[in-house]
């Protein structure tokens, strides 16, 4: 039990540490399926953790949301990396990849995501980005906020 207490503890100072170094963002995202003979509502939610890498214009990190297809009610978890570019002051370019976990009525398999993200302030930013899981793929626009 100490041992784990102790791992608990270490996992958490160095998060505390990381902390000032990343910038947590949510956001919210709604979009449709692509591919079959009709088009699914898709209603997501992302998360993604970023680090300035050594040049100031590229981040990377990790990312995670959830998506839901409401037809069939298709859960997605995402677990992904997480890259952007800061193409300029207001343009970011990114792409997530990784797995995506089918939870309910849906397939696993690779996850793959490029991002178009236009900042509206220092704290809000809209994107728009196709999501690929699998054999299947969504159309996307939302808004993400940095926390």
């Amino acid at each position: 039990m100490k041992k784990i207490l102790c791992i608990i503890a270490f996992v958490a100072f160095a998060f505390n540490g990381l902390a000032q170094d990343g910038k947590l963002r949510l956001g919210a995202n709604i979009g449709f399926t692509t591919g079959g003979n009709n088009s699914d509502l898709v209603i997501g939610a992302d998360l993604d953790y970023l680090f300035n890498a050594e040049n100031k214009r590229f981040q990377i990190g990790a990312a995670s949301g959830l998506f839901v297809v409401t037809d069939f009610n298709g859960i997605v978890l995402p677990l992904a990396f997480a890259g952007r570019f800061d193409a300029t002051d207001k343009i970011n370019l990114g792409v997530d990849a990784g797995y995506g976990i089918g939870i309910n009525n849906a397939n696993n398999g690779f996850y793959f995501r490029p991002i178009f993200e236009y900042k509206l302030s220092s704290n809000i930013a809209l994107r728009a980005s196709y999501t690929g899981i699998g054999g299947g793929g969504y159309l996307n626009a939302g808004i993400m906020f940095n926390l």
